[in-house]
C-alpha cells in the first residue's frame, strides 16, 4: 500500500491554473524533489497535500484512506509539514518546540517497526544542534530555526515527511547533511521536499515533480532532471557537465 497517492489534482490560485490532472504515487523508499520556478505551486502543493490548504475537489490518500475522512488525530501522525519561515511570536525553549513533535507522533500508536523514531536530544544532534536544548528561539539564526523545526518533525516521525525549502536558509555544509539526512530518512519513510537547487535534488532524491507552466513532469530523477525538460520548465538553457546540470542563459535572451 502507497503512502499517498493523489489523483487528478487541479489546483489554481485566483484565475491562474498552477497544476492540471496531477496523478502522484509516493511509498516509503522514495524521497521526491519538486521543482519549478517561482510561483509554479512547489508550496500550494504542499499545503493541498497536508491538508494546510483545502481543495474539495482533491482525491488524495493517506496509507490508503481518503484524507478528507482520516480523524485529526490520526491525520497528525500520518503526514508532517515542515514550513519554510518559522514565525516565533513567545520565547519558548528549543527542547519544548522539538517535544511537540512528541505531542503530536504519540510513539505508542506508532509503527516502530516502520517509522525512525528520535528522542528530542537525539533529534537535535541529528540536524546539528546538540546541546542547545535550553536556547531560546528567539535568539536563533534562520538557519539554526529551520533546523529546529526538522528536529520536531524526525520526533513526529510521520509515515509522509513533507518539507518546504528545508535547505533555503542553511550554507552549503549544512545544505549537503539535510539532504542526506533526507535521503536516510526515505528508507522507512516517504519525504517530499520542495527545491530549488537542481544539483542537489539531482544528487540525494529518487524521484523529481517538475512543474511547468501548465504542465508537469514525474519519474525517476535520472529521466526527469534532464537539460530537455529543464528548459521546458524554467525558460533557461540547460546543459550537462558530468554529474551537474549547468543553467546557460535565459531562452530567447542573447549572451553578450
Amino acid at each position: 500500500m502507497s503512502v499517498l497517492q493523489v489523483g487528478q489534482l487541479d489546483i489554481a490560485v485566483g484565475d491562474r491554473r498552477l497544476i492540471s490532472k496531477l496523478d502522484l504515487q509516493i511509498d516509503r523508499g522514495e524521497f521526491w524533489c519538486i521543482l519549478g520556478k517561482n510561483g509554479s505551486g512547489k508550496t500550494t502543493l504542499l499545503q493541498v497535500i497536508s491538508g494546510l490548504r483545502s481543495n474539495s475537489k482533491a482525491q488524495i490518500q493517506l496509507c490508503g484512506e481518503a484524507m478528507q475522512r482520516t480523524p485529526l488525530a490520526l491525520l497528525a501522525q500520518r503526514r508532517g509539514l515542515m514550513l519554510q519561515q518559522q514565525l516565533d511570536v513567545f520565547a519558548h525553549t528549543v527542547f519544548d518546540v522539538v517535544a511537540i513533535g512528541q505531542v503530536v507522533g504519540w510513539s505508542s500508536t506508532n509503527d516502530d517497526s516502520m517509522a525512525t523514531n528520535f528522542s528530542v536530544s537525539a533529534a537535535l544532534e541529528k540536524v546539528g544542534m546538540a546541546g542547545s536544548e535550553g536556547r531560546n528561539v528567539l535568539t536563533l539564526s534562520g538557519g539554526e530555526r529551520q533546523r529546529v523545526a526538522l528536529a520536531a518533525l524526525l520526533v513526529q516521525a510521520p509515515e509522509l515527511m513533507l518539507l518546504d525549502e528545508p535547505v533555503s536558509h542553511q550554507d552549503v555544509a549544512q545544505q549537503l547533511q539535510v539532504m542526506q539526512l533526507l535521503r536516510e530518512l526515505s528508507a522507512n519513510h516517504a519525504v517530499i521536499s520542495s527545491c530549488h537547487d537542481i544539483n542537489l535534488a539531482r544528487r540525494f532524491a529518487t524521484h523529481a515533480l517538475v512543474l511547468g507552466e501548465g504542465q508537469h513532469w514525474l519519474g525517476s530523477v535520472g529521466e526527469i532532471l534532464v537539460p530537455e525538460i529543464l528548459s521546458v520548465a524554467f525558460g533557461c538553457e540547460f546543459m550537462q557537465q558530468g554529474d551537474w546540470l549547468v543553467p546557460l542563459q535565459a531562452l530567447g535572451v542573447s549572451a553578450r
